[in-house]
């Protein structure tokens, strides 16, 4: 093979490369998307992108991936909690973890519903309340209004704590 001929097939592999794959363009378009408003962009990919199944991920994949990890999280945060109120020795940290442990197993069956819901691209609780039908929601607008000031709140406790 000619030097010429190397240098061309060595130059379309690299541009092989540098290509993105279709499922990292997805992950770095819906991080994009969400980046600023909801969270940051570098959070979104290191989130996400820890999950090996993302580098092949469509955007359903992505948001089944989101879920789960919230479905992991709450539950090991449920779990520790627990156990640190019971060998905490302070009464009101110990009572205080017993009721984080609570909220965390209250919220457990939304979660998991929230789970099954994306699984079946049933991604918004305004289509359905989750028990089937696909009904939309008499309640939609004020269920808006109240995710933007849960966003908001969060946002401004974030800022408060730096």
């Amino acid at each position: 093979m000619k030097l010429p001929s190397r240098l061309c097939l060595s130059g379309l592999f690299l541009l092989l490369l540098a290509v993105p794959s279709p499922a990292a363009e997805t992950l770095n378009t819906i991080c994009n998307f969400l980046g600023g408003d909801y969270i940051t962009y570098d959070y979104c990919v290191s989130t996400l992108g820890a999950n090996p199944e993302s580098r092949t991920a469509d955007g359903h994949r992505l948001a089944v991936i989101a879920v789960n990890l919230t479905v992991t999280n709450a539950t090991a945060i449920r779990s520790r909690a627990e156990a640190l109120s019971r060998t905490t020795a302070d009464p009101i940290v110990s009572s205080s973890l017993r009721n984080c442990s609570a909220l965390y197993g209250a919220a457990m069956p939304e979660l998991l519903r929230s789970a099954n819901a994306t699984a079946a691209h049933n991604y918004t609780a305004s289509s359905s309340d989750g028990r089937g039908g696909g009904v939309a929601s008499p309640i939609r607008k004020e269920n808006d209004a109240f995710s933007d000031l849960t966003t908001l709140a969060k946002a401004v406790n974030n800022y408060m704590a730096q």
